[in-house]
């Protein structure tokens, strides 16, 4: 019976420790296949076609019944915004937008919103949206759809979009005459860009009393009438009346989607009406680039995971989402003018006008809310995509090395008192390697764990105090400085704190159980930016091993840790951004210019959380920041400090 109770022989033990000498080995195995799973899906054999699973939205397909009426009136409107811009260079022409919705029989209303700039020193800036009301004809007013369009002046730095309000005008003016609705019609022109439409949504919504985050900086006023409970939105930006091509946009505020039905249900309707449209598509000038299927579907796919990454809207119907309504973007770009295609001014609008048209009508038929379909996917190509549960798995394997590491690591931990006590017959051992691992420095380490989240969580709080807002320095300054000065602590603290013997190992093991557990958490929130993070970190996660003897690894493994802090990861990502929007500068200038634009970034990116909820830069400071920290100690862990690695076993 002893024999059979004797752990030194147990075959888990034999298993365990087989497998801890290829540690590393198993977990690239688990990185490589992530990968070449995510690499796998761009083929047609890894993806799906795109169909509706909802039946209500089958309405918006039948014959429309938009005419060329509507095109004129269309031109006639922005012949008279055009006049009207030149009296309002840097304001909307809120009276002329009020006329027409009052001219059209719209209940026409304005919603006043004050934004008081975080790094102002007190300044204010006001704005203005206007917003027509189409009750519904058929019953009282209990759901509602939104269509918007933002006004650009002429001093705007963005794209020109003035036509976005003609042709929101011209269908108001369309759906008036219809008594088929049963949904109320919101037609709404913002102002600000995503500022109007947040400080509209939070009125609309009473937000000023739920998010408080935000109610000291904006303050989102209060609505005189609304509509129903809003089922979905549709965001028109057109260029111009002559429209080559149609961009759906469809990422939202912290990578949030609609759902797959609305964008499939865009597709089939600008198809049936001649609609060049896609998921980013690329203007007729730029399509001579010869690639093959796969690799075009590759960097849509990517490109899609670069823009969700950011968390930020690229459109105003991204901040529709967090309120749980369904929008999307018709970014229409305007013909350009070696194109084959005949220009027709006098029917140049109608196709787009029928498809907003066909995607109102099939919306207004809609019984619940948008559920049948996927709300989380990647988009491979315009009638392709892939669900959840096929690009899931990529980020699994990926995560699972951590994992797996974590338990192997464990599992070995009391190795060395296996080995002491088989020495200690013939041989005598240092009495530091007979501690157990109930011995192990949890206090110690668990404090250590809480001055890395105490230092990350500084760099979400300390650049909005109001003592240091009223410094003369400007906001990119003062945030960037304080965020390096935070660097400089992180970087230091591995010097100054000395972990007892075993707390290395216990450190890394607590990093790898937290760090996998917060790559699953922003995963499933974010795909895109757990996925891009853990391509780039987990070889070096895997690399660390506070015990490793070989110095080309630990140096290997210090040079990566170094490159991923996350003030070099993004001063090396401006860099590149600059470099190709900037290919004339020189190679000072161009790193000056990446300085400026880090600044810019750091305070957009905190101005974005506390406005309007996106969470990238509170992620990058209290979660990838001081597991950044973490990862540091353990790639400077000299061998030294870590006496029980003599006795442990020798892991690869």
């Amino acid at each position: 019976m002893g024999l059979l109770s004797d752990p030194s022989i147990s075959t888990h033990n034999k298993l365990v420790d087989s497998l801890a000498k290829h540690m590393r080995k198993l977990c690239y195995v688990f990185y490589t296949a992530g990968v070449a799973w995510f690499m796998c899906l761009a083929l047609p054999e890894f993806n799906h076609g795109t169909y509706l699973s909802e039946n209500a939205l089958s309405p918006g397909l039948v014959y429309p019944e938009i005419r060329i009426d509507a095109n004129r009136l269309a031109l006639q409107l922005l012949e008279e915004l055009q006049r009207e811009r030149k009296d309002h260079q840097s304001t909307t022409p809120h009276a002329w937008i009020m006329a027409k919705f009052n001219e059209f029989g719209l209940e026409t209303y304005t919603h006043n919103f004050t934004l008081r700039y975080p790094f102002g020193g007190g300044k204010e800036f006001h704005g203005k949206n206007v917003y027509g009301i189409l009750r519904a004809p058929r019953i009282g007013s209990t759901e509602g759809l939104v269509f918007s369009a933002p006004y650009r002046p002429p001093s705007s730095v963005h794209d020109e979009i003035t036509a976005s309000v003609p042709v929101l005008l011209a269908f108001a003016d369309f759906a008036r005459r219809k008594n088929y609705w049963a949904k109320d019609l919101v037609f709404l022109v913002t102002e600000q860009e995503q500022l109007g439409m947040q400080a509209w949504l939070e009125a609309y919504h009473d937000g000023y009393k739920n998010y408080h985050s935000s109610s000291s900086y904006l303050v989102a006023g209060s609505l005189p009438a609304r509509a129903g409970s809003l089922q979905a939105a549709l965001n028109i930006e057109v260029q111009d009346l002559e429209v080559d091509y149609v961009d759906v946009k469809v990422e939202g505020l912290n990578g949030k989607l609609p759902n797959l039905d609305m964008f499939n249900l865009v597709q089939r309707i600008m198809a049936r009406e001649g609609v060049t449209s896609g998921y980013k598509h690329a203007p007729r000038k730029r399509r001579r680039m010869n690639l093959s299927p796969y690799e075009q579907n590759l960097r849509q796919m990517l490109a899609m995971l670069a823009t969700q990454a950011t968390g930020v809207p690229n459109g105003n119907h991204g901040l529709f989402h967090r309120y749980r309504i369904d929008a999307l973007t018709l970014s229409a770009a305007k013909r350009v003018t070696n194109s084959n295609v005949k220009s027709n001014p006098s029917s140049a609008t109608v196709p787009l006008l029928k498809s907003i048209e066909g995607i109102s009508r099939s919306l207004n038929n809609l019984l619940e809310r948008f559920h049948q379909s996927f709300f989380f996917y990647v988009i491979v190509h315009n009638d392709r995509y892939i669900s959840i549960g096929d690009y899931m798995p990529a980020l699994v394997a990926l995560i699972a090395c951590s994992f797996v590491k974590a338990y192997l690591s464990w599992s070995t931990l009391d190795a060395a008192e296996r080995h002491a006590q088989q020495d200690a017959a013939g041989n005598e051992t240092d009495p530091v390697v007979f501690y157990t691992k109930l011995s192990l420095p949890y206090g110690f380490v668990l404090v250590y764990l809480v001055v890395t989240l105490v230092i990350g969580y500084m760099g979400n709080v300390l650049p909005l105090q109001k003592y240091l807002m009223e410094l003369s320095i400007g906001a990119g300054p003062l945030t960037l400085t304080m965020l390096i000065a935070l660097n400089v602590a992180g970087i230091a603290l591995p010097f100054y704190v000395v972990l007892p013997p075993g707390g290395l190992e216990l450190l890394h093991i607590c990093m790898l159980l937290v760090y996998g557990c917060a790559l699953i958490v922003i995963g499933l929130l974010n795909f895109s930016l757990g996925f891009l993070v853990a391509v780039l970190s987990v070889p070096m996660v895997v690399a660390l091993n506070p015990s490793s003897t070989n110095g080309a690894l630990r140096g290997l493994a210090r040079l990566w840790a170094l490159l991923l802090n996350p003030m070099v990861v993004i001063y090396t990502v401006v860099l590149v951004l600059t470099f190709y929007e900037f290919p004339e500068l020189t190679f000072q200038q161009l790193l000056l210019r990446a300085v400026t634009a880090v600044m810019d970034a750091v305070t957009f990116a905190l101005i974005d959380s506390v406005i309007y909820g996106n969470w990238l830069y509170f992620a990058a400071c209290t979660v990838f920041f001081p597991l950044w920290i973490i990862c540091w100690t353990l790639a400077l862990a000299k061998q030294s400090d870590n006496e029980i690695s003599q006795a442990k076993l020798k892991t690869n």
